[in-house]
């Protein structure tokens, strides 16, 4: 047996709990005529009589009073469903999910965020940390910042800022290291996820990389970071994201320049969400934090 239509059900629902046409077609903004027209195709369609007419008045019959509170429960779970349904949806809509890769998480971006969440207080910020390649669909991300290369197909990719990486390490290993070629003596400390980065250094300094005598790999730079600062061995690191190492004196840069990497850090988004009110919040409130930090604006430019 097919329903009743939702409308039909609905009239009823009103018509019974005020016990009145004309109280119900108030209610639901339509005439006493069409709240009757309803109620009669209802009975119609179950083929019994749910109200008892009277002179200027309407009570339920005894079918009806057994129909009333099952059909008034599921109305309410209908309301209820829906309600909770927009609201979710709502606050769906005040959320801002991003994957930011860890250590530019940790080192810049997250200690920020309090100006973004002061400056737009309805939007949720949802941050996960990851190096690898995300699924947008999938994860439901709205947009990566990533450190790479690029550009990414089907992907909005806006350079955040330039990376320069400079040979670092602990104080007491910087006095044996004199000049490029020692470093080959020491431990070097390499990223998984980059194993060309030593090679792609000592090409940038004119010079034939060889196997160290030693090495370690890690999956991140905050691991190369920890094991640098315990004296495993030298570390590849932007010096702009390890300043208070260097300034505490934790770390210390082995030659004075930097040297470009091969990898920036980028904003990236699908290209069907350009135009979204959250990609565009984020987007000018980090390139203004950029363009804020003096370290960071030669990087930008």
């Amino acid at each position: 047996m097919s329903l009743p239509s939702l409308n039909s059900l609905r009239t009823f629902e009103s018509a019974a709990r005020l016990n009145s046409f004309s109280l119900a077609a108030a209610e639901l903004f339509v005439s006493p005529s069409a709240i009757s027209h309803q109620i009669r195709q209802l009975e119609q369609r179950l083929g019994i009589a749910l109200f008892v007419r009277l002179d200027r008045q309407v009570v339920l019959s005894a079918a009806g009073q057994r129909y009333y509170p099952q059909v008034k429960l599921g109305i309410e779970t209908l309301l209820k469903a829906t309600e909770q349904l927009t609201e979710q949806t709502s606050f769906a809509s005040q959320e801002i999910k991003m994957s930011v890769v860890p250590f530019f998480a940790t080192r810049w971006l997250l200690p920020k965020l309090a100006s973004f969440r002061k400056l737009q207080p309805n939007w949720r910020l949802k941050v996960q940390t990851s190096t690898s390649a995300s699924d947008f669909n999938k994860e439901g991300f709205d947009l990566v910042i990533r450190r790479g290369i690029g550009p990414w197909d089907g992907m909005i990719a806006k350079r955040l800022c330039r990376e320069r990486l400079a040979a670092v390490c602990q104080p007491e290993m910087f006095n044996e290291i004199k000049q490029v070629a020692d470093l080959l003596e020491q431990p070097l400390l390499f990223n998984a996820q980059v194993m060309t980065e030593w090679r792609e250094w000592f090409a940038s300094q004119q010079l034939v990389f060889n196997d160290p005598v030693v090495s370690f790999d890690f999956q991140n730079t905050s691991q190369i970071l920890d094991a640098c600062i315990a004296g495993t061995g030298v570390a590849l690191i932007d010096p702009i994201l390890v300043k208070e190492e260097l300034a505490q004196g934790k770390l210390r840069q082995i030659f004075a320049d930097t040297v470009p990497s091969l990898r920036d850090y980028y904003i990236v988004y699908p290209e069907q969400c350009e135009h979204q009110q959250k990609i565009q919040l984020f987007e000018q409130w980090i390139f203004k934090q950029l363009a804020m930090d003096p370290l960071m604006l030669e990087r930008c430019s």
